[in-house]
């Protein structure tokens, strides 16, 4: 049996139709920003092995490290446990932020649901009862519920709509529509004030890279911030080190 037909038959690939079986480009190798298949046609890892790699394959620096790291403590459970290299880097971030404390997650999805509940839970712990979000029109934040939630509701999420929470959609904002959003947020509010904010700051990637200025970002932060709306950037696009 090839490593094609194993494929399909032991592997359920993401976002794939099973209406018919294209195979799957058998990758090899990788380095920096090329990927080599088994018959050694090379790829551009144009979309960064979806978002998550910024510095390039096989990178002999960060390989280093990590062998390094493995050859002291490859994983602990962090509750009721902690280890240098996690505080050392919670320290570093916060330095850039300012304030604040890091709660580690391992990927897009559950740092949105981490988001979301945490949001949520503050409301529950002031004795305020809040169930609605708001969200950007063209927004993606990940595939588990409450990421799907706040994202699009589109044909990758029609399935679930039943089991979705409730979400006040918004245009992105332009010059022409701000005056039009901020006014539609003041009524949203008057009638429920919602859990959080959540929105992609500056491009909405999975939108198709739709941009919106940062000004018109801040006059609607800077509303929420007003009534006391608590703000989640999820920043995947856009977040430390992206941008240069």
């Amino acid at each position: 049996m090839t490593y094609s037909e194993k494929d399909h038959k032991y592997i359920w690939h993401p976002f794939h139709s099973y209406s018919d079986k294209p195979d799957h480009i058998e990758i090899v190798k990788g380095k920096a920003e090329f990927l080599m298949d088994a018959d050694g046609n090379s790829y551009i890892d144009a979309n960064s092995s979806w978002w998550v790699n910024l510095h390039g394959h096989s990178h002999p620096y960060i390989n280093q490290k990590i062998a390094e790291q493995l050859a002291e403590l490859e994983h602990v459970i962090f509750s009721g446990m902690t280890h240098k290299p996690a505080v050392d880097l919670a320290e570093r971030l916060v330095n850039f932020l300012g304030e604040g404390k890091i709660f580690f997650s391992d990927n897009g999805s559950t740092a949105v649901e981490i988001a979301l509940k945490l949001a949520i839970q503050y409301w529950k712990n002031k004795g305020v009862n809040r169930s609605k979000f708001w969200a950007f029109e063209g927004s993606y934040h990940g595939d588990t519920f409450g990421s799907m939630s706040v994202s699009e509701r589109d044909v990758f999420t029609n399935a679930f709509q039943t089991h979705m929470f409730d979400v006040e959609y918004f245009p992105i904002p332009t010059s022409e529509n701000i005056e039009d959003i901020l006014n539609a947020m003041k009524r949203a509010y008057e009638i429920e004030a919602p859990v959080a904010f959540i929105y992609e700051p500056l491009v909405q990637g999975a939108a198709g890279m739709r941009m919106y200025a940062p000004v018109h970002l801040n006059q609607i932060l800077s509303f929420c911030k007003e009534q006391n709306i608590i703000r989640i950037a999820d920043e995947v696009m856009t977040g430390f080190y992206r941008t240069g």
